[in-house]
């Protein structure tokens, strides 16, 4: 027979419950590492909000400046040789009172790599309607060249050597300038053209050789004297020289002979003689030196016109014109 096998007495399910430590604590639970790929990716995605932004930026900061450019009608711009120390604290004086008296604008500075002629058109496409030149009776003239014809206005602020023009023109030395420049009185005045080139002052013949045709009219011819064609007089106090207005729409013609036998419509005549005229003409077979506004240039066949009314200039209450 079979062994029985005995009975086990089960026993009732038993809960064991261990009493917890007040030291003990929950183990926290531990972060998954993540993905180097996906660590890659947050941190472009964080460079790529970064450089939006920076290049945000840059467009504000661009658009309020060229804002302030088109603000201002005035543009200044100054000789090479002001940058040195000698007219360090002079030019500080006057960008602060350009500011006070609420005219600042566009400053450029003159140097090799920078023409008048190109910063005055890129200024007057931008919509700049007075360019002002800080420097001397060179830089004046040079400015001179380039606006006249045009509706922009010229400042001066003079500052150098010689300032001829601007005591023409009334307009005291250094930052004194920059109150007549705010009172904005306006001029417009004749230039001179020889052979398209403009001129402003005056051009003088020595020893002259060859006839004038005045206006296809009539010849000036006085062989061996000089001859000057004046636009306007930058040496009003000298007396052998015409008081020229360059608001006349027409040239003074100083003929100033050497000895007696000045032809002038067959007669002669030993003093000083003054013509006026609109047109000039000059024709010869070989080259001649003219001085244009002091430069000596060589020349054969020159036409020479009066511009009337070409140059908008800002003066001052001392004017001589």
């Amino acid at each position: 027979m079979p062994e029985k096998k005995p009975k086990i007495k089960k026993e009732p399910n038993v809960q064991i419950i261990l009493p917890v430590r007040k030291s003990q604590s929950r183990p926290k639970a531990i972060k998954k590492p993540k993905i180097f790929e996906e660590i890659l990716r947050q941190q472009d995605g964080r460079s790529r909000i970064k450089r939006s932004i920076t290049e945000e930026l840059i467009k504000i900061r661009k658009g309020e400046a060229a804002g302030k450019t088109h603000i201002s009608p005035y543009a200044y711009i100054y000789a090479d040789y002001l940058k040195g120390s000698k007219y360090e604290k002079i030019t500080r004086t006057i960008e602060n009172r350009l500011t006070d008296l609420g005219i600042s604008g566009k400053i450029h500075r003159l140097s090799q790599f920078k023409n008048l002629e190109e910063i005055i058109d890129e200024d007057l496409r931008r919509g700049i309607t007075t360019i002002v030149v800080i420097g001397d009776d060179k830089m004046a003239r040079d400015a001179i060249n380039v606006l006249a014809g045009r509706e922009a206005a010229l400042g001066i602020i003079p500052l150098g050597e010689t300032n001829k023009i601007a005591s023409l023109l009334g307009i005291p030395e250094g930052a004194v300038a920059c109150d007549t420049l705010s009172q904005r009185i306006i001029n417009r005045l004749d230039v001179g053209e020889i052979n398209n080139k403009i001129f402003f002052s005056r051009l003088y013949i020595n020893s002259q050789r060859r006839p004038i045709t005045c206006d296809g009219q009539y010849d000036i011819f006085s062989p061996g004297g000089d001859v000057l064609i004046i636009n306007s007089n930058l040496d009003p106090a000298e007396k052998s020289l015409p008081n020229a207005n360059p608001k006349d729409g027409k040239f003074e013609i100083l003929v100033k002979p050497k000895q007696p036998g000045l032809k002038f419509f067959g007669k002669k005549t030993i003093q000083e003689s003054l013509f006026f005229a609109k047109r000039l003409k000059i024709e010869s077979s070989s080259a001649f030196p003219i001085f244009v506004d002091g430069k000596k240039i060589f020349y054969k066949n020159v036409d020479i016109e009066i511009v009337p009314a070409a140059l908008k200039v800002v003066v001052g209450k001392g004017r001589k014109i």
